[in-house]
């Protein structure tokens, strides 16, 4: 049985009508694979009943922190879990049902094994996205590709991996717009990492939360890991 404590960290937005389940099917993985476990929902002021159905699943497997901050941000939602969870392995997870909880014991496998970094990856042999439009998916290749400017992990804008929390140092974080997985990838301090191949598949309920000014995010967000990487400038401005 793994001796390490795993977080899971599961943000949300408006997901009244995906929470349960994925909830119940990360509860039921991480009761096979035998782990010390917490899984912290971090609900970003929600306008529909998201936070009290979390609650209410997750009751003595962990917590519903709820921000308040004027700042509605998926990647400073993370970073608010990150500092408000004990595990020492760390697994990010969206709520919409398009990252399967089933992947989560080949996470634990690998990190076990040494790896310090495990990205679930479409780009790699094996992955795939399914039931995505084909504007999305050229989207998603173009983001994956400028993303190669500043790492070399292929897919580069996944938002489900797990990594060591020793590798982060959450003072250095300080992304623009959702892509915290890109803003890690970079900041992080691991030595090997691992892709590892799954399906993507479009948000089971509800509504993308994609919209045009996400691009201009994410953009300016490069922009800053481009110098990050090249001068070691680190701004702390995070305009979302």
């Amino acid at each position: 049985m793994p001796e390490d404590k795993i977080s899971l960290l599961i943000p949300t937005y408006n997901e009244a009508e995906n929470i349960e389940s994925i909830l119940k099917r990360s509860i039921r993985v991480l009761g096979d694979v035998g782990a010390k476990y917490e899984i912290l929902v971090v609900d970003d002021a929600s306008t529909d009943n998201t936070s009290a159905i979390a609650q209410g699943i997750i009751e003595g497997k962990g917590k519903v922190i709820r921000r308040v901050s004027e700042k509605r941000s998926l990647s400073l939602s993370v970073i608010d879990g990150i500092k408000n969870s004990g595990g020492s392995i760390i697994i990010v997870m969206d709520a919409d049902g398009s990252h399967p909880p089933e992947i989560i014991p080949c996470f634990i496998e690998n990190v076990q094994s040494g790896y310090d970094l495990v990205i679930a990856s479409r780009y790699c042999k094996g992955g795939a996205t399914r039931d995505f439009p084909l504007k999305r998916k050229i989207a998603s290749r173009f983001a994956c590709l400028l993303g190669r400017a500043v790492t070399d992990i292929k897919d580069n804008t996944s938002g489900f991996f797990c990594i060591k929390r020793d590798c982060l140092d959450i003072g250095q974080l300080n992304p623009s717009g959702f892509k915290i997985g890109l803003e890690i990838f970079v900041k992080a301090k691991y030595k090997a990492y691992k892709e590892i191949p799954f399906v993507f598949l479009d948000r089971e309920k509800g509504k993308s939360k994609l919209k045009a000014k996400t691009i201009c995010q994410f953009i300016y967000h490069l922009c800053q890991l481009l110098n990050y990487k090249l001068f070691n400038v680190n701004y702390h401005s995070c305009p979302n």
